[in-house]
């Protein structure tokens, strides 16, 4: 999964940009309890250009900027690797119901490399992943 793939997916009319309505369906995918202020307010930064919508460039830049500061949060050490406890304790703080043993396995799902670890690269496909 890709950014580009998100973008591809809520970009309704296919003409190669996001408006402000195909934009909050993704915030919301990504955060349902996100206010209608923040999503204005977020897609007003990404629209670099001006022109009133999100091309995939800006989109693109954006999520995958987003999904970086993301993980770095959740690598509580700060080793470039995210366990499933580190997840788990994330998930509880961000108030999403799920358990140890549920964490771990979206980790064990996610782990490509079979590390044992979610990496950024694990990590940004198993959220987006999770939106598609």
């Amino acid at each position: 999964m890709s950014a580009k793939k998100v973008f591809e997916k809520f970009d309704k009319n296919k003409d190669g940009k996001l408006s402000s309505d195909e934009f909050r369906e993704v915030a919301l995918a990504f955060s349902p309890n996100v206010s209608q202020e923040e999503i204005a307010k977020i897609f007003k930064e990404i629209d670099v250009d001006g022109d009133g919508a999100l091309n995939a460039d800006e989109f693109i830049s954006c999520l995958e900027k987003m999904l970086k500061e993301v993980f770095t949060f959740c690598d509580v050490d700060g080793d470039g690797k995210i366990p499933a406890d580190e997840f788990y304790m994330l998930m509880t703080q961000i108030g999403k119901e799920c358990t140890e043993v549920s964490c771990a396995e979206k980790v064990q799902a996610a782990d490509a490399d079979g590390d044992g670890y979610l990496n950024l690269e694990e990590f940004m496909v198993m959220v987006i992943g999770d939106v598609l």
